[in-house]
């Protein structure tokens, strides 16, 4: 059993690690972050003076709580390898290409930037997506396009607004996308599991579950699934997109990597349905600008009138000037030459973690390596992953545990989800090999 106290001590160690929180920087104070973390602040004082007792942090009297100035202190000489957050490596970092797109956007739109605009989204990008998702098999109208801030708005919206025929609960792949989970736990909307593995999901299962009722949509991440990296064959999207029409589900496909797919035969679930009583989300941060917080979502048209009241209620609109950027981007031959890039790199990435885990690791746990991706997933087996992922925190390995990828009183299997987006080539070998004595 981990206490409180220890989460927040290697929370702020990886904020530390990572460059987060800099040499001389305040820490939030006691008060503060015990509200963020819904703890107590005893739990807080306790953390902050263990991490104080290790010389990372120090106290001022009637200030707070410092990150050491002294960068040997805690041995910045020691290079920190991430394998949790994503940030994008200059050699595919399209910054100064989108920055020209936000100059660009100013001159065409002028004082339209400071206007309120449609909630729906800017008509000039929803024309251009219109044409965008043709090149993936993905046919719709401008009239079902919507624009949000992120695609975590999105799940928000869909996971709080009524659905037709009252239905209440969400089905979600398990393990899934953690952001989802703290979604719908804050929201207080009931949620129910159905396991997902390297094969896919228990078709059979999942028509119990649906015969059951009162699901109004099954969240699925058919490609490249965060955490773990899993891509569901087309015989399992078919029969996903028959049982839903059979019992009268919507499926939410949550479609974030879509640039990096290599199998030009793998088509999403709306464009194997159709459109059908699939609702279809996508971002464009994850491949593009971990900062670019837009989404957008095709709905189905009986859904339309309460998302778009719903997100009216949230906020007036979606950024006109990003919004104004993005469009021009995707037209341009910067957007295509950057998806090339993008897949080629992280294809390379991925080949070097799989060759390195099949090497290392074959013996010890169960690795998933996908061709491509943000993520790879390592099941423990019998190692704890909360204590391995603490012990390769120690190590300065940052890794995440899949654990907060699962509903509360979901059987969950122990796992950590490695990221290759800020990782060198030599960085991944040290990290699998500090694994393998861990494990």
């Amino acid at each position: 059993m981990r206490y409180k106290y220890e989460e927040v001590i290697d929370l702020i160690k990886e904020n530390i690690y990572s460059g987060n929180y800099k040499p001389g920087e305040k820490l939030p104070s006691i008060q503060k972050l015990s509200k963020e973390l819904n703890y107590n602040t005893d739990t807080i004082v306790k953390a902050y003076k263990q991490l104080e007792e290790e010389h990372l942090i120090y106290v001022v009297s009637k200030s707070g709580y410092y990150v050491m100035k002294n960068e040997d202190k805690i041995d910045k000489d020691k290079k920190i390898i991430d394998m949790l957050n994503i940030y994008l490596p200059d050699k595919i970092n399209p910054y100064k290409d989108f920055y020209h797109c936000m100059d660009k956007a100013i001159s065409i739109y002028g004082k339209k930037l400071f206007e309120y605009s449609s909630p729906k989204g800017m008509p000039e990008l929803i024309n251009v997506l219109v044409k965008h998702l043709m090149d993936f098999q993905i046919f719709t109208n401008s009239e079902n396009i919507f624009i949000t801030n992120g695609s975590q708005q999105a799940l928000y919206i869909l996971g709080a607004m009524s659905f037709p025929g009252g239905k209440s609960k969400v089905l979600l792949e398990q393990p899934t996308y953690s952001v989802m989970l703290k979604i719908l736990e804050n929201a207080k909307i009931p949620a129910i599991g159905i396991k997902r593995t390297q094969e896919g999901i228990d078709l059979n299962e999942l028509e119990t579950i649906f015969k059951q009722g009162d699901i109004k949509f099954f969240y699925i991440m058919p490609r490249y699934q965060n955490p773990t990296g899993f891509s569901y064959s087309n015989v399992q999207k078919k029969e996903i997109i028959r049982l839903a029409e059979k019992y009268d589900v919507y499926i939410l496909e949550d479609d974030y990597l879509l640039d990096l797919e290599l199998n030009k035969k793998s088509d999403s679930v709306y464009a194997m349905a159709n459109g059908g009583r699939c609702i279809y989300i996508r971002s464009f941060s994850k491949t593009l600008l971990p900062g670019l917080r837009l989404g957008m979502i095709i709905l189905p048209k009986e859904l339309q009138q309460k998302f778009i009241d719903f997100k009216y209620s949230i906020d007036l609109n979606t950024s006109i000037l990003t919004q104004g950027a993005l469009e021009i981007y995707l037209k341009s031959n910067m957007y295509k030459f950057h998806v090339r890039r993008t897949r080629e790199f992280y294809r390379n990435k991925m080949e070097v973690l799989k060759k390195l885990c099949d090497k290392e690791l074959r013996d010890k746990v169960s690795c998933y390596i996908p061709e491509t991706g943000l993520y790879a997933y390592i099941e423990t087996k019998e190692v704890a992953s909360e204590i391995l992922e603490k012990s390769l925190l120690n190590k300065r390995v940052l890794v995440s545990s899949t654990r907060n990828c699962y509903l509360k009183d979901f059987k969950y299997n122990e796992g950590i989800r490695l990221c290759v987006s800020n990782a060198s080539d030599e960085d991944i070998r040290k990290a699998v090999n500090i694994i393998k004595l861990l494990v």
